[in-house]
């Protein structure tokens, strides 16, 4: 599966999550963060920060009455977010997804294939089918507790093999844009064994292998939540609650190290939220382009970047913040954007010591991620929050960051032009201020504290 290839560069796309809605089953209605109108104006002003590159946006709790609600069936549209002036909130959601596409942004869906609940209403089904993991008395047990309610998880050996998962996510189809997308987002797909009948992981992980299989056949990209390094019993996970339901049936658990585990959904799943799981040795020989996105050990992170989540920016606050563009944009031009320059090259040499990792790439290119430094050829082209990098391969959009300021020279050697004019980066649009001569690889700057310049070609 390593040469596999996926309908977007997903180490080259701003993809993130939008939490938009939760239940509040209390009393059965919907608490909304952000309705699919204002999804749509955060979209405009993210397209304007980001200089109209290609993004994705996962929509979180687009359906039932929100995030961790109808699981594993995803085929209600959640009526709380549609347009006053609209009829239904599926044709709001359809709207939204056409109009996004004017801000180079693809539309689609978060949802969960590892959780069920009983007011689903094929939950029968699923206890029938043996769909959902059960105790040793072949009872179907919850495992977790979401919004209150109890969770179950699903055995993808039994889901598959039932035909129900086809039925389910052939439904979602129809409902939603997400062929479309041609990407969704599925959170949580680890894998949970039954007791009674007993399923193996390795059984497990076959049947999650064809779920995947069964979904890019639709020409659909799965993206998901974590690097999946999983072994029996779940042994490497101490905390985890299906620890406690397996130790119902197993007397001793045994131990082991996610390091001893395979990378199972390598060249199925081409970028996770959480990039877990991973060695410096894993990051050096898997390229970006096979896996990527935000690396959850903090001196790898540091040395290779990462993708940045969005989500948290806009999380749980009503009403939206103005200000949260100042934030994204700090996170997109200190993370994101070193993150796209470094996946673009290859990855040479690393040296690890007690403080951090230093990676060398190709065209002279090194990443000290003990102090945040980027050079090139000895030139220092990222110091710490201070950023001057080509947005793009061309080498001809480059972005300038400061977030205490800094007023002088400023490196530049990769660029494609001579003379720039210089905008400021703003929600609403580039502003103009001035322009600019690149001499001998650097250029003179003057990035207030917290601003963002966007370096573009003079045209003659």
């Amino acid at each position: 599966m390593e040469n596999q290839t996926w309908n977007y560069d997903y180490s080259q796309t701003l993809w993130m999550k939008m939490y938009l809605a939760e239940p509040d089953f209390l009393n059965g209605c919907s608490k909304v963060y952000i309705t699919f109108a204002q999804a749509l104006d955060i979209i405009r002003k993210m397209d304007n920060l980001t200089q109209g590159i290609e993004k994705i946006v996962y929509l979180v709790g687009w359906q039932g009455l929100g995030h961790d609600d109808c699981y594993p069936e995803m085929e209600i549209v959640n009526e709380a977010l549609k347009r006053p002036e609209d009829k239904t909130a599926r044709e709001s959601l359809w709207r939204l997804f056409e109009e996004a596409k004017k801000y180079h942004t693809v539309v689609s869906f978060h949802g969960n294939l590892a959780d069920a609940y009983t007011q689903t209403p094929c939950f029968p089904l699923l206890v029938r089918e043996n769909a959902v993991v059960k105790n040793a008395k072949g009872e179907a047990t919850p495992i977790e507790v979401f919004n209150g309610r109890d969770g179950y998880k699903i055995s993808y050996k039994g889901y598959f093999e039932s035909g129900l998962f086809q039925k389910n996510w052939d439904r979602f189809c129809e409902v939603t844009p997400v062929r479309e997308a041609g990407t969704v987002h599925l959170d949580n797909f680890c894998i949970a064994q039954s007791l009674n009948p007993y399923t193996s992981v390795e059984e497990e992980d076959a049947a999650r292998n064809k779920m995947l299989d069964y979904i890019q056949s639709c020409g659909i990209d799965v993206t998901t939540e974590y690097t999946y390094r999983e072994l029996e019993w779940r042994a490497e996970s101490t905390e985890h609650p299906i620890r406690k339901f397996y130790a119902t049936a197993v007397d001793d658990l045994p131990t082991g190290r996610w390091q001893d585990a395979p990378l199972r959904t390598l060249g199925r799943i081409p970028a996770s939220w959480w990039t877990s799981n991973m060695t410096l040795d894993d990051c050096m020989r898997i390229p970006p382009s096979l896996y990527s996105g935000h690396l959850t050990d903090p001196k790898l992170l540091q040395a290779f970047y990462g993708a940045m989540h969005g989500e948290d920016i806009w999380m749980k606050k009503v009403p939206l913040p103005e200000c949260w563009t100042d934030e994204f944009l700090y996170q997109f031009c200190t993370l994101q954007l070193p993150y796209f320059y470094l996946n673009r090259l290859q990855r040479e040499h690393a040296e690890a010591d007690g403080d951090g990792v230093t990676v060398s790439f190709s065209g002279g290119v090194v990443s000290c991620g003990r102090d945040g430094r980027i050079t090139k050829d000895g030139r220092t082209i990222k110091d710490g929050d201070d950023v001057l990098l080509p947005l793009n391969e061309k080498n001809d959009v480059f972005i300038a960051y400061s977030k205490n300021g800094k007023t002088g020279d400023w490196a530049i050697p990769d660029a494609a032009f001579v003379n720039a004019n210089v905008f400021e980066i703003t929600p609403d649009g580039n502003v103009p201020c001035g322009s600019a001569t690149i001499k001998n690889g650097s250029v003179q700057l003057a990035v207030k504290p917290g601003q963002a310049l966007v370096l573009l070609p003079r045209r003659s």
